[in-house]
């Protein structure tokens, strides 16, 4: 597996200014990507339950502002019950959190919007990150959960921080009980494999990969990132546990995306996999 960077580089010397204007072209398109998660142990009272998530800001040089707050704004327009946030809010710039705190101060859920870091994150200041996230009422799960309540049901919700940071799993799920469904946020997908040994985790929401960013059909899956190189892109039903991979929102290493829209999940919980998604 090459770095992700090095084939994104590789990938942009081979095209001409026809196929590089279109490849920004799709990075600047956004999609709502509606999941449907059959979750064990689901209690009645949290069927319906609609989350929306979002992942991979990186904003600048390549993301825009402009671009993301459109992505909130679709995230908004679901109404969810709750929004979760997958890490990866920088990318090369700390400053940029100056910007990109207060827009996602407008997020709205009925029962908050919650987070966890990513990778890039730890690399240019993980405390500097989650104190501006906090500053605009943004819960931070690093290694810890919290309990929701919704009618007269129960959700345990999650967060681990990166496997570039303090990556504690057995922390984040100390609340955790065989009774109520845990949902876990976690920033790279390939931990899955982690909470599916634990067995307390019904749900993995992640991110990391920007669905390989480039994909080409036939090449296989080209410089993903490690932690996301075995669930890289869209839901998986694994023993006991679903799991999404979100292809996220921005760009790293250039500002392109082939095959790999970008993305808000909006995720709703259910009993029965053939439960359609309303309206």
């Amino acid at each position: 597996m090459m770095n992700r960077r090095v084939f994104l580089s590789s990938a942009l010397g081979g095209l001409g200014l026809g196929g590089l204007g279109a490849l920004v072209e799709e990075s600047s398109k956004l999609s709502i990507e509606r999941v449907v998660a059959s979750i064990p142990r689901l209690k009645t009272g949290l069927e319906g339950l609609r989350i929306a998530a979002l992942s991979d800001f990186h904003l600048y040089p390549f993301t825009p502002l402009s671009f993301l707050k459109r992505a909130v704004e679709a995230a908004n327009s679901l109404r969810p019950d709750l929004t979760v946030l997958l890490g990866d809010f920088v990318d090369q710039t700390l400053e940029a959190m100056d910007e990109l705190g207060p827009l996602l101060g407008t997020l709205n859920a009925k029962l908050g919007v919650f987070a966890v870091l990513g990778n890039h994150d730890h690399r240019k200041g993980a405390c500097r990150v989650e104190e501006r996230l906090a500053s605009e009422g943004i819960k931070v799960l690093s290694n810890r959960s919290v309990l929701l309540e919704w009618g007269n049901a129960r959700l345990h919700l999650a967060g681990v921080d990166s496997i570039s940071g303090r990556f504690d799993l057995r922390s984040a799920l100390s609340g955790s009980r065989e009774d109520t469904p845990t949902l876990l946020l976690a920033h790279e997908p390939d931990v899955a494999d982690a909470a599916l040994r634990d067995g307390r985790v019904s749900m993995q929401l992640s991110g990391h990969s920007h669905g390989g960013q480039i994909r080409v059909p036939g090449l296989g899956h080209y410089g993903l990132p490690l932690g996301a190189r075995k669930y890289p892109f869209g839901s998986y039903q694994l023993e006991g546990l679903f799991l999404h991979t979100s292809r996220g929102l921005g760009t790293t290493g250039a500002p392109i995306r082939l095959g790999s829209t970008p993305e808000v999940s909006e995720v709703l919980l259910v009993a029965k996999k053939d439960l359609p998604m309303p309206a």
